[in-house]
């Protein structure tokens, strides 16, 4: 248990105004060999994967470009030295509410009420790349069955306090309280999808 966010397929000045959407994305990139330069967070990271796939689905070319974390990559999308960056959907919603980047896609199940104007991967015909990531909380292996159960209650008591969910707000992100048997299933879910992306792509840790 813990709160989730979805990823962002984000574009800035860069590229043309007229690339509004993912199949825009995917036609500038096919016209323009050797500019469509995508950020991440980190290597090997979700954002990553997310953008290598997609680009293996569309059958275009990126330059991927991983950086270590959004912080420094944010400002070279702004400035056009990158051409957009795939990361959490939070680095971006201030940036796209102000015209300063276009936010093409995002992740999630359905469109994320902090951006209810972008449509989801999902809507845009890339289903495969539907994922909320997530953050929750873990216990030591030994610890007993009803004591992971008092520190879910005591947990979920916690995330209902509005301090809490404030916090998370700028983040764009939501809590989403659960059951240990819930979270259990949502990691071992979740490791698939992930497993299924890694091998699609070939992805390995020093590639």
């Amino acid at each position: 248990m813990g709160h989730a966010t979805d990823h962002a397929l984000v574009v800035g000045p860069a590229v043309p105004d007229s690339v509004k959407n993912v199949k825009d994305f995917v036609e500038w990139a096919r016209a323009n060999p050797g500019k469509a330069s995508i950020g991440n967070p980190a290597a090997g990271s979700m954002p990553h994967l997310l953008a290598g796939r997609l680009a293996m689905i569309a059958n275009i070319q990126t330059i991927n470009t991983p950086f270590p974390g959004s912080g420094p990559a944010i400002p070279q999308v702004l400035g056009g030295q990158l051409a957009g960056m795939s990361s959490p959907l939070g680095d971006w919603v201030q940036h796209h509410k102000g015209g300063k980047v276009r936010i093409l896609a995002t992740s999630g199940p359905e469109r994320s009420p902090f951006t209810p104007d972008v449509a989801t991967y999902r809507e845009q015909g890339f289903a495969e790349l539907m994922v909320r990531e997530w953050f929750g909380f873990f216990a030591p292996a030994g610890v007993s069955e009803a004591g992971r159960e008092r520190l879910n209650a005591a947990l979920r008591t916690a995330m209902n306090h509005q301090d809490i969910r404030d916090f998370v707000t700028p983040l764009a992100a939501h809590l989403e309280p659960s059951s240990t048997a819930d979270h259990a299933r949502r990691l071992a879910a979740d490791s698939e999808m992930a497993k299924r992306l890694v091998t699609a792509l070939g992805f390995k840790a020093d590639s």
